[in-house]
């Protein structure tokens, strides 16, 4: 009889250790429970995550690579502050290469992809969080794009610019209008409409940078003169 061969293969980890804490680490910032500016020490980080010095090191090179922590020549390590260059900065790249994906979604899409976008997006208008709704747009449009070179440049820049939808969806009025302009562009790719799409992308983007720096206007009015 031949030999039975004992099956030894250890299945890997999804993640590593550090790309674990950056997800968590990120979450928290995009969620506002690490607010701009918050001080983070490498003691603390391994009091919250139960994880090593040399994970905590590993993954805060990896948020600064993405933008989301910075060094502060007084305090260290902090979440990022943004000034109104840096958001206008990040909304131009975003206007630039956003409606582009849109386009080549539509161009490149499965019937069963823009079906997937399009109940997305229905599903989202309940009580889910308009945030983790858009979050999953992102990544579904990405996908279907079919572009690895402009889902490597956006990916990232993603972790920035969801951190800012927090900031301009604060403005009166515009979680709502938020809502319906995503409407129009789903409606728009659903008839593959690639011109009308790219266009929609580029207004909704528009729109979000000039409210994101509306209120960051009013969060530096409110900062205490010194």
């Amino acid at each position: 009889m031949p030999e039975t061969k004992p099956d030894l293969r250890i299945d890997r980890p999804t993640e590593s250790v550090p790309q674990k804490v950056v997800r968590r680490i990120r979450h928290a910032i995009l969620e506002g429970a690490l607010t701009p500016g918050r001080r983070l020490t490498e003691r603390e980080l391994m009091e919250l995550t139960g994880v090593s010095r040399t994970s905590i090191r590993e993954a805060v090179r990896h948020l600064q690579t993405l933008g989301l922590v910075e060094t502060s020549a007084s305090r260290g390590v902090r979440v990022a502050v943004l000034s109104g260059d840096d958001v206008r900065q990040i909304y131009e790249v975003r206007a630039a290469l956003e409606p582009a994906a849109a386009s080549l979604f539509v161009q490149r899409a499965t019937d069963t992809e823009v079906l997937e976008l399009v109940r997305h997006m229905r599903l989202g208008n309940g009580d889910e969080d308009q945030l983790a709704v858009i979050y999953h747009f992102d990544e579904l449009l990405l996908a279907g794009a079919r572009n690895p070179l402009l889902e490597s440049i956006l990916t990232p820049l993603h972790a920035r610019i969801h951190a800012l939808r927090r900031l301009s969806l604060s403005v009166p009025g515009r979680r709502e209008k938020s809502g319906q302009e995503y409407l129009d562009l789903v409606a728009a790719i659903a008839e593959r409409k690639a011109d009308r799409a790219a266009e929609l992308s580029r207004l909704h983007v528009e729109a979000a940078m000039k409210a994101a720096l509306e209120a960051l206007a009013k969060l530096e009015d409110q900062e205490p003169r010194v």
